[in-house]
């Protein structure tokens, strides 16, 4: 009886750790630290290798070094013990996203979207992947659905102005952007999609405008270059989405 005792006491104390070193971990993860995060997640799930939240920062952490594979299988792991978190479903369509698989990202997306039709890094996740595929009418029914659930979403208005681009309609897509360019903490990131905009419309000095902030000049010349080429497809009227999201 007393054996039992203690080894209840023992689990509970180990769990304890775990929890613990997740949450530092957490914190490495959130400042950006990935190498400490993998590093103290690992800890964690050596710990408690059931822990869900442990194998999903590990996969996020690993994700963020370009550990793909390392990250797949951590996520894998964490699906197997529960096999319709949304959590772990999205975080597997990111990665797919990030290794140019947009077809795979959206089947993990859509697992996600059938528990929860709400979840909205789902819905903005399959968005984007369905504009990696050029299907821009059916990534723009997805944006719509998400925004009328999430009318002021600054990620999801910025994907769908640059969907509204890349299916022809740039004046639209464009007035968008430079409304949320005004927004004081998160314009900024929308510059990029801004100068793509541009130079899909023939604007390359607005598109240099854009860029001159964030690029050195030879950098900018060696973009503008790229932008051409996929101009050239976009007013043939080739899918240019593989192209944009590469």
């Amino acid at each position: 009886m007393l054996g039992t005792v203690l080894a209840g006491c023992a689990d509970t104390s180990s769990g304890t750790t775990a929890r613990n070193t997740e949450k530092v971990a957490d914190a490495a993860l959130g400042v950006g630290d990935y190498a400490e995060a993998a590093r103290l997640y690992e800890r964690a799930t050596a710990s408690a290798p059931r822990s869900v939240p442990a194998l999903l920062g590990l996969g996020r952490a690993y994700g963020a070094t370009g550990q793909f594979v390392r990250a797949q299988n951590a996520l894998e792991s964490a699906l197997k013990v529960e096999p319709r978190n949304e959590q772990v479903l999205v975080e597997l369509g990111h990665l797919q996203l990030e290794q140019m698989h947009p077809r795979d990202a959206l089947e993990y997306y859509d697992k996600a979207l059938k528990t929860d039709g709400r979840n909205k890094a789902a819905l903005t996740g399959k968005g984007v992947a369905l504009d990696y595929l050029s299907r821009h009418t059916e990534a723009q029914q997805v944006y719509q659905q998400a925004l009328a659930l999430y009318p002021t979403d600054f990620p999801l208005l910025s994907d769908y102005a640059l969907s509204r681009v890349l299916s022809g309609n740039i004046g639209e897509g464009i007035r968008l952007m430079e409304q949320l360019l005004r927004d004081p903490s998160k314009g900024t990131t929308v510059r990029a999609n801004m100068a793509l905009a541009y130079a899909l419309d023939g604007r390359e000095a607005d598109a240099r405008a854009v860029m001159s902030g964030d690029m050195s000049g030879p950098d900018i010349d060696r973009t503008l270059a790229y932008y051409r080429l996929i101009r050239k497809d976009y007013l043939a009227g080739k899918p240019i989405g593989y192209m944009v999201f590469r």
